[in-house]
C-alpha cells in the first residue's frame, strides 16, 4: 500500500529534465529580471544567463548525470557555487530553484525562442541583443608622421571579455575608404565581427571566451602605411590562440600588400597545395639564416625558430621586421627580428628594390 504512495511522492520531488529545456528564456530570479539560455549537446547540456541590470554573462554547467536537472554557476561542480535546479520546462514556461549564499529563490521564466537545429541558443544574437545595447565605439584624434587619423576603441561597459582597438585615416578618397573598411572590419556588421568569437565558444560550452585585437600605425609614408596587428583569444577549442604581425597598405590604391612579393626566388618559395587548393608562401632556409644572423637563443627555441617556414614580414623606415609563425606549444619562442635593408637587398625583386629606394628617398618625416 505504501509503496505506490512513496514512489509518487519521490517523483513529485525529483528535478525535471525536459526536451523543452533548450532555448532562450526571460523572467526573474526572485524579483530580479534575467535572460537565460540552455543548450543540449551529446556530451553534456549547459546554459548561461545574465541579469538585465548588469548584462554580464554567467555560465551554467550541468552537474554529472544527464537527468539531474541541476546546473552550477561558473562551471564545475564546486559545492560553494550557486546552483539552479530545474523543476519544470514546458513549451512556454520554465520554473526552477536558485540556491546560493545561504538563500533559495524561485526562478520563473517565459520562453523567448526555441532555436531548433544546430544553432546554439546561447550563441544566438536573439539571446545577446540586450547585452549589445549601448556597446559603442569611442573616437579619439591622433597623428603619426605628421598624418592625422582617428583612434577607435570598442567600449562594452565590461559586459564582454572583448577588447578592440583600431583606427581610421582622415579623408574621403576611394583609397582611404578602402583602407578604413579593412581596418574597421572587426567592428563592422550586425552583429559585429568580434561577436563571432563569442558565438563560436558558446556553441560548445557555457563560456563566452575572450577576444582582443589591436591595429595601430607604425609608419605612414607618402605611399606606404605599415600597421602592427595583434590578436589573441579563446573562441572554443583545445587552447587559446594568438598572433603578432604587420600589415602593409598602398595609400595610392587602398590595396593591402603582401611583402613576400617584394622578395625574389632566393628568399621566397611559392607553391600551390592541390589537396587544400591554396597557395603556400614560405621562406627559403638560406634566407632564414640571413634573417637570424648573429641571433642566439635558448636551446629549446633555437631549432623551432630556425625551422619555421612561415614568417610575417613588416616594414619600417629603417628595417624589415620578420616574425615566425609558430605552433601554440612553441609560441613562447616567438620573437621579432629587425633586419637592415642592406642585408636583404640582394634578395629583393626589381620592383621591391625600387619601392625601397623610393621610401628611403623620403627620409625622416
Amino acid at each position: 500500500m505504501w509503496g505506490p504512495l512513496i514512489a509518487i511522492a519521490a517523483a513529485a520531488a525529483a528535478p525535471a529534465e525536459s526536451a523543452d529545456l533548450p532555448g532562450i528564456w526571460e523572467g526573474t530570479i526572485g524579483n530580479l529580471p534575467v535572460r537565460a539560455c540552455f543548450v543540449r549537446r551529446e556530451w553534456r547540456p549547459f546554459g548561461a544567463y545574465y541579469y538585465m541590470s548588469q548584462r554580464r554573462l554567467i555560465p551554467l554547467d550541468a552537474e554529472e548525470g544527464e537527468a539531474s536537472g541541476a546546473f552550477r554557476e561558473g562551471g564545475g561542480d564546486g559545492a560553494d557555487r550557486p546552483r539552479w535546479l530545474i523543476q519544470q520546462a514546458g513549451p512556454t514556461q520554465l520554473t526552477a530553484r536558485w540556491t546560493g549564499n545561504g538563500r533559495t529563490l524561485p526562478v520563473r521564466l517565459n520562453r523567448v525562442a526555441r532555436m531548433e537545429g544546430e544553432e546554439s541558443p546561447c550563441g544566438s544574437i536573439v539571446f545577446h541583443r540586450p547585452r549589445l545595447t549601448e556597446v559603442r565605439t569611442v573616437a579619439e584624434n591622433a597623428s603619426l608622421d605628421g598624418v592625422p587619423y582617428t583612434r577607435l576603441t570598442l567600449s562594452t561597459g565590461d559586459r564582454f571579455e572583448t577588447s578592440v582597438e583600431t583606427f581610421a585615416l582622415s579623408g574621403s578618397g576611394e583609397a582611404v575608404q578602402r583602407i578604413n573598411a579593412e581596418l574597421g572590419r572587426t567592428l563592422a556588421g550586425d552583429p559585429p565581427s568580434w561577436f563571432e568569437c563569442i558565438q563560436d565558444s558558446l556553441s560548445h560550452s557555457p563560456f563566452e571566451g575572450s577576444f582582443a585585437e589591436s591595429l595601430a600605425p607604425v609608419m605612414i609614408a607618402r605611399r606606404w602605411m605599415s600597421v602592427a596587428h595583434h590578436w589573441d583569444g579563446f573562441c572554443g577549442g583545445a587552447h587559446p590562440d594568438s598572433s603578432n604581425g604587420y600589415r602593409l597598405f598602398d595609400l595610392t590604391s587602398g590595396r593591402e600588400i603582401d611583402l613576400h612579393d617584394w622578395f625574389n626566388g632566393n628568399a621566397v618559395k611559392r607553391e600551390h597545395l592541390e589537396e587544400v587548393d591554396e597557395d603556400s608562401v614560405t621562406l627559403e632556409p638560406a634566407f632564414r639564416e640571413v634573417i637570424l644572423a648573429g641571433w642566439r637563443a635558448e636551446l629549446e627555441c633555437d631549432d623551432v625558430v630556425r625551422s619555421a617556414e612561415f614568417w610575417n614580414i613588416g616594414l619600417t623606415r629603417a628595417a624589415f621586421r620578420f616574425s615566425p609563425s609558430l605552433p601554440h606549444v612553441a609560441q613562447a619562442c616567438g620573437d621579432e627580428f629587425n633586419v637592415p635593408f642592406e642585408r636583404v637587398r640582394p634578395f629583393l625583386t626589381e620592383e621591391g628594390a625600387e619601392n625601397l629606394r623610393a621610401l628611403q628617398r623620403e627620409g625622416a618625416p
